[in-house]
């Protein structure tokens, strides 16, 4: 059997229906808190950005025991503007201190950082006017250049 990862979404992957998009499998999971991040929303783009700023923290979503073929899909999904990187999330609804969950997930690199509104996302938002359209994008067009990308 192969590893397992869990995976801290804060984004578009905290849709259930994108998640299973990307990865072609339904996972479970719960909300989340990753503490020592911010997210933010990228100029001309539906989709956030996660940088590390030591004072915030950024609610979302733990998917549970996500595979290695999966975690492959959404490596690319995500692109070259992010990587996935190690974080302690705190899990539940209020989040459980006293018990952390490592996780990975996906950190907007530095080089890409001059894309940031320093607006804050809204997942609200995002479902109301983009979502639909984002999931239309991607099904048309799965494994896409960077460039390309509905992400």
């Amino acid at each position: 059997m192969s590893p397992t990862s869990n995976v801290f979404a804060y984004g578009t992957l905290t849709f259930a229906q994108v998640m299973e998009t990307v990865t072609n499998t339904v996972f479970a999971h719960e909300p989340a808190l990753l503490p020592g991040f911010a997210r933010y929303g990228l100029r001309g783009e539906s989709y956030p950005a996660l940088i590390q700023e030591a004072a915030r923290a950024t609610d979302g979503i733990l998917w549970r025991d996500v595979d290695e073929a999966s975690l492959q899909r959404l490596d690319a999904f995500e692109g070259e503007w992010y990587e996935r990187v190690i974080v302690s999330t705190r899990v539940g609804d209020p989040p459980d201190e006293s018990a952390p969950v490592q996780a990975v997930t996906y950190v907007l690199v530095e080089t890409q950082h001059r894309r940031l509104n320093r607006r804050r996302w809204s997942r609200d938002r995002f479902e109301a006017h983009h979502l639909a359209q984002f999931l239309r994008r991607y099904r048309s067009n799965p494994s896409p250049s960077p460039s390309q990308s509905p992400r």
